[in-house]
């Protein structure tokens, strides 16, 4: 690798006018005199991993926290050329980095709290830790105490008045996860995530008291102080100031542009702000109470696919935009340019002739843009696409370019785009079928690959047309031409070569097997250089199609999603590294080429946005009018006096409807048959009550149009069952409205609840401020025990915010089972979902429909939902579907289930399955349980997995306190498997260090299965698992970096831990049941790199000594009937010899050993030795 820009974008640190910010694997040293005219001064060398924090000394030096790439310290004297002075490789994952005089004070992640001298900066050195086997992301010290932010364990209290010898003083556990800390005056500060803010008196330093909690309403990233001033970094809900000059903490203002704010500095009235949506944001606080957005920037902060032109790379950056980077000196490549889309996601990115074509999705509001490049590294925008109704449903993912159109391969459609006239590309056709996600083009026919390779007719291109499809059962999305007749696909278990000479009849004729999911493909003749996620660059010579052969494997920083030749240069897209360039070299002793700064030059700025920088509030309250009004509905004719859709035309604000039972009998209900939409409701303080009655509005002779569609406020529908509309059942839109009540009250069928079922999109669907759900019955019959599917059950829109869905009362809760795709779908903002039954009948003992696609989804924009709660009553029932519970898309944040029942029946008790549990996919900052009394899910009898974390480019997701497993009375209900991690997610929680923290996994064919190379970092703690007959937990095809510690391992037949190809696996200070030790921990296909364990050459009294790796950490454990437990660690020495001593004598007794290396490779178990 000789060039890398952009990537992972989270760390900053200010000096005056200096701004030092981690991006990628280079800190940019930032020239911020004038923050709306920022310039890049200098770009450190390449550093080993990419960057958690930065912090600074008074000598011109800064510690650079790189995760598990550990310190590096840097020589900032010089801005336009930092240069590395030292570096120290931590057995951690360094969080963060406090100057201590002459020592550092290292928060290590997994190695709690580090203490190392830096006296010489060239040769930095541990000398003690404290907290060894705790989580620590931040460090805060007063005088010789330091406060250590302990995730989610809480603050850890160390005494440090011999930094060689530190004192553990003690734990408070806090709920939450404790990010960051910071004292202000004689108080400490911690951001504690969903736990808020926690402040403590420390005029008795070891000995901290809790004095308030302030309750944000977002997560609680991190922290910046000035004066008396507190600047809360609150992830989704943006950057909150707090004066502090009063006892407790009073919010002076927010300030935030709805992506997630992770960072920031604060110096002055200029507050630098980083946003994992919106970049760089630059903030004028002259006005604390009105702070002013001046500009910002968005770094290249991921990369999907990218093209070359010549010596400019376009690069679809994902949320970050469309990137333009100079590549005439490769060493060092430059922004030129940034599109910014402003929640759009740009997915792909293509060169013919002197123009360039960007496809967007998510929220945008133009899909496809066209771009004059006559000027390569500053394009033009000549035309776009509308997200108009043309285009409604679609998602412009990857696409082909044809002479006269862009053919795109959109979720569940293929359309065409007519780009002849290029200021004016329009849609001229479309097909809604499966899946798509990848395409390419030949003269007649396209080819989309997805969950199956599609092939399309397109001599017109006007008119589409499906020719045939080949099920190639694979997740990935590549496609390529091998020539003429001969495609390359994804397809399981790697690359499918398909034989495409006859259009209608694709026939598979080989195949090349892999790991990973193809995400791209790019052709040089007849070699590929396949691009597999977290499993690099595979580059294979298909010139003998029934022999593919593999040349050799790149293995890339983070997930590979394309790549393109470029003469000898091989130019990445990466998900987490932005891009990365390699370079053929010509022996191996040029293979360590690096860059070493860069020329200055201006960021691309945005200034002079018009936007909302404050958060949204409720519109003011309503008065209710005085004068009141009633309406009876005396027919269930669709029209004329006495119709309900007489009164809706005539109505007028604070009325209430009911229905004549003389007609409308409970018993007998009758249907009032709809020839046309019913008038939307514009007047607020409606009632609209069939509680005591029967009412059915049947929606059947409609082609278009909702049940009901509520644009006014103070409304409530209660009792009505609404049924076969096109639209959906119920609509709202306005505040303060209530859509069912208790089924308790009323005479009717379903008292106060409403029936929304047979619908042709959703039964219910609202926005708004405050609105309730309650009480209904959406998707079933009227008994609430068959099907009777709308496409969607109840969806709560990006505009809804503090919508209730479900209720404490019993009567109350919603039964949202039987529909086609969703049950229950969120988007909203501060969502609570409580005490619902999705999934099964109304008894919660059956299912509705099992091939309903998912019970309940978290996606889009949602933020702050809480699904379940801490008491019986909140319980969500989540059972009987494809899939329980689904986190999803980039843009959601900070959404939580606790305290449900997933894939049990209400009793607990018994499995009524999913096929999967669900779990967080594609997303980041969620958690699946949590650390306080009552957090902790119920996840068991599911088909597949119980819960998991998946999907590439995502991190910092937690599964904590659950019982995963087990049944409500503690007995086995085990899942297919527990816990699956899979497709590159990165520094995921599972456990920790207190146990309140531990999840209780229980059976399944594997307790926890960690799959695939994308895997780095995960952290496995606290845990008790127990499969007697089955494997525990499995690192499997290639996982590495994890550390997997402090666990409580059951008796058990098979392996406790086995680790397949990965390597930097860190197994330690477990407890082990088991009489086989060295069966506990099964290293296969050089997993750990097979690394050997110790070998004990004396055992004797208290004294343990033999022979290991150079340098390894060699662990003792005490071996009898009653358990495998750590006794403690010796280091060897650079000979690879140790002797390690035990307080007291060992004789008789039984030992058995393992190793780690300098490279966090652990070893399996030695055999048991007997103590002389």
């Amino acid at each position: 690798m000789t060039g890398q820009f952009g990537g992972t974008t989270k760390a900053m640190y200010r000096d005056g006018d200096r701004l030092y910010l981690g991006s990628g694997l280079h800190v940019l040293v930032l020239n911020v005199a004038d923050p709306e005219a920022i310039e890049v001064m200098g770009t450190s060398p390449l550093l080993p991993q990419f960057i958690e924090s930065i912090s600074g000394d008074e000598e011109g030096h800064l510690f650079v926290s790189c995760g598990s790439g550990g310190l590096v310290i840097l020589n900032v004297s010089n801005s336009s050329a930092p240069t590395i002075s030292g570096y120290l490789d931590t057995m951690g994952y360094t969080e963060n980095a406090t100057p201590f005089g002459r020592y550092v004070i290292l928060a290590d992640g997994p190695q709690g709290v580090q203490i190392a001298d830096v006296s010489d900066v060239q040769n930095p050195t541990v000398v003690s830790e404290a907290y060894s086997l705790a989580y620590v992301y931040d460090i805060a010290i007063k005088g010789t105490t330091v406060y250590a932010a302990g995730g989610g364990s809480g603050l850890f209290t160390i005494d440090l008045s011999d930094p060689k010898k530190p004192v553990e003083a003690g734990l408070i556990q806090l709920n939450g996860c404790q990010y960051d800390a910071e004292i202000v005056n004689e108080r400490l500060y911690l951001a504690g995530a969903w736990g808020g803010v926690s402040a403590f008196d420390i005029g008795e330093p070891l000995s901290p008291k809790l004095v308030n909690n302030t309750e944000t309403t977002g997560w609680a990233m991190a922290l910046e102080n000035a004066d008396d001033d507190l600047l809360v970094l609150d992830g989704a809900d943006g950057a909150m100031l707090y004066d502090l000059s009063s006892s407790y903490p009073e919010l002076l203002s927010t300030f935030t542009l709805f992506g997630f704010v992770g960072s920031g500095a604060m110096e002055g009235n200029t507050v630098f702000l980083l946003d994992e949506e919106f970049g760089l944001v630059s903030v004028d606080y002259s006005d604390k109470l009105a702070p002013e957005l001046l500009c910002r920037w968005m770094p290249l902060t991921e990369a999907r696919r990218l093209t070359v032109n010549d010596t400019t790379a376009y690069v679809a950056g994902g949320l970050s935009g469309m990137h333009v980077i100079d590549l005439s000196d490769v060493g060092n490549p430059q922004e030129a340019f940034w599109y910014n889309t402003d929640g759009g996601y740009v997915n792909t990115v293509l060169v013919s002739g002197n123009k360039a074509y960007a496809s967007i999705h998510l929220d945008t509001r133009n899909p496809l843009v066209i771009f004059d490049i006559s000027n390569p590294l500053q394009p033009k925008e000549l035309g776009r696409v509308l997200n108009d109704e043309a285009v409604y449903g679609s998602a412009f993912r990857s696409f082909a370019l044809g002479d006269e159109a862009a053919y795109i391969a959109g979720e569940r459609t293929a359309l065409t785009v007519d780009i002849r006239d290029s200021a004016h590309p329009k849609m001229t056709s479309r097909i809604d079928l499966g899946s798509e996600s990848n395409s390419g083009v030949t003269q007649n026919d396209l080819f989309v690959t997805g969950s199956r390779l599609q092939i399309y007719d397109v001599s017109d291109p006007q008119n589409l047309k499906l020719i045939s499809s080949l099920d190639n059962n694979s997740s990935g999305e590549a496609v390529a031409f091998l020539d003429d007749t001969t495609v390359l696909c994804s397809g399981e278990p790697g690359i499918w070569i398909v034989d495409t000479s006859d259009s209608l009849n694709p026939k598979k004729i080989g195949e090349f097997t892999m790991s990973g999911s193809p995400m791209g493909i790019t052709m040089d003749g007849t070699t590929a250089y396949i691009s597999a996620l977290g499993n690099g660059i595979y580059i294979v010579d298909f010139s003998d199609i029934n022999n593919p052969v593999l040349i050799e494997t790149i293995h890339t920083l983070g997930d590979a999603n394309s790549c393109y030749l470029n003469g000898n240069q091989l130019i990445v897209a990466d998900s987490i590294a932005g891009m990365t360039i390699f370079e053929r070299v010509s022996s191996a002793s040029n293979a360590d080429v690096a860059p070493t700064g860069t020329k200055g030059y201006a960021l691309t700025l945005l200034t002079g946005e018009d936007r909302q920088t404050t958060p949204y509030t409720p519109p003011d309250e309503m008065t209710t009018p005085n004068t009141a009004h009633e309406y009876v509905i005396t027919t269930a004719a669709d029209s004329g006096d006495g119709s309900l859709r007489n009164a809706l035309e005539h109505l007028q604000p604070n009325t209430t409807i009911t229905f004549d039972t003389t007609v409308f009998s409970p018993k007998k209900p009758a249907t009032i048959a709809l020839e046309s939409a019913l008038p939307e409701i514009e007047n607020d303080y409606l009632s609209l009550d069939a509680s005591n009655a029967g009412v059915i509005l049947d929606g059947s002779h409609l082609s278009e149009g909702n049940g009901l569609t509520v644009r006014a406020s103070h409304c409530t529908v209660m009792g009505l069952q609404i049924v076969n509309f096109p639209g959906n059942g119920i609509q709202g839109d306005g505040n303060w409205n209530q859509f069912g009540g208790s089924r308790a009250n009323g005479a009717g069928p379903i008292g106060q609840g409403n029936l929304a079922s047979g619908n042709g999109i959703c039964g219910i669907v609202t926005g708004g401020w405050y609105t309730k759900v309650l009480g209904n019955l959406v998707g079933t019959d009227i008994t609430g025990t068959q099907a009777y599917p709308n496409y969607d059950g109840i969806f709560v829109t990006d505009w809804g915010f503090y919508v209730t869905v479900g209720s404490t009362n019993p009567d109350e809760r919603n039964i949202a089972s039987g529909n086609n795709s969703i049950n229950m779908d969120s988007w909203g903002d501060h969502t609570s979902i409580i005490g619902n039954i999705i999934g099964l009948d109304i008894t919660g003992t059956k299912v509705v429909k099992y091939d309903s696609e998912s019970n309940l989804t978290l996606e889009n924009t949602a933020k702050n939902t809480i699904v379940g709660g801490t008491t019986l009553e909140e319980r969500n029932i989540i059972s009987g579907a494809q899939s329980g519970v689904t986190f999803s898309d980039t843009t959601s944040y900070q959404n939580a289930v606790i305290g449900n029942y997933i894939g049990t029946d209400i009793s607990g008790t018994k499995a009524v399955a999913n096929r999967s549990g669900g779990g967080i996919w594609a997303c980041s900052h969620h958690r699946i349980g949590g650390n306080a009394e009552g957090e902790g899910n119920l996840i068991s009898g599911n088909e597949n997995a119980g819960t998991g974390l998946s999907g590439y480019g995502c991190s910092d997701n937690f599964i904590l306190g659950n019982r995963i497993g087990v049944d409500a009375k503690g007995n086995s209900l085990p899942n297919g498997t527990g816990i699956d991690v899979n497709t590159g997610q990165r520094h995921g929680t599972i456990g920790g260090y207190t146990p309140a923290e531990g999840n209780l996994v229980v059976g399944g064919s594997i307790s926890m299965r960690i799959t695939g190379r994308g895997i780095k970092d995960c952290y496995i703690a606290g845990n008790s698992v127990i499969n007697p007959g089955n494997l525990m937990v499995y690192l499997e095809d290639g996982a590495s970096d994890c550390f997997i510690q402090n666990n409580t391992f059951g008796e058990n037949n098979s392996n406790a831990v086995r680790v397949d190809y990965g390597t930097g696996n860190i197994i330690r200070t477990n407890t082990f049941l088991g009489e086989k030790p060295w069966d506990l921990i099964l290293l296969l296909e050089d997993g750990n790199t097979g690394l050997p364990a110790p070998v004990i050459t004396l055992a004797e009294a208290e004294n343990i000594s033999g022979t290991t790796c150079a340098f390894g950490r060699v662990e003792v454990y005490l071996f009898n009937k009653t358990g495998i437990v750590s006794l403690g660690f010796s280091q060897a020495d650079e000979n690879g010899e140790f002797r390690f001593s035990n307080n007291e004598s060992l004789s008789g007794k039984q030992v058995t050993l393992l190793v780690t290396d300098r490279l966090n490779n652990t070893s399996a178990f030695t055999q048991p030795c007997t103590v002389s």
